[in-house]
């Protein structure tokens, strides 16, 4: 078996981090919080979006969408609005609760980050999100 190659180590990499993520969340007071939610609230970055634009950054269904969105409302931690600028269209936004939940979870990631930064160092950690921070796209 050869290197791996740049999306298998990104992947690799991702799945780790995700995984810590849920570690820290189940020794949190918003431990309910499935990874498939966890996954949303992340793509959602605290900002309000459209069923359609979360669906399109999951790739998965709108159905999928509604249904995680509709167990976190259940839970207060988003609701649906409708959007000012689409009349036909709903926005997913956070309540204080949700804002709550990002804090929370703002933390744990910066938790491990500096657990990555004491195995790889601070500038290696610097240097992995200037990378990736640069824009990847010819268009």
């Amino acid at each position: 078996m050869g290197t791996p190659n740049l999306k298998q180590l990104l992947l690799e990499r991702s799945d780790w981090f995700a995984r810590e993520i849920m570690k820290g969340v189940k020794r949190s007071d918003f431990a309910f919080i499935t990874p498939a939610q966890s996954r949303l609230l992340a793509h959602m970055g605290g900002k309000p979006m459209s069923m359609a634009e979360l669906a399109r950054r999951l790739a998965i269904s709108r159905q999928a969408v509604h249904k995680t969105v509709t167990e976190l409302v259940r839970r207060g931690i988003l609701e649906v609005r409708d959007d000012p600028e689409r009349g036909n269209s709903k926005l997913v936004v956070y309540t204080e609760k949700g804002r709550q939940v990002n804090r929370g979870g703002a933390q744990i990631i910066e938790r491990i980050e500096e657990r990555i930064a004491r195995r790889i160092g601070g500038d290696g950690l610097a240097t992995i999100k200037r990378l990736l921070s640069r824009e990847w796209d010819d268009e």
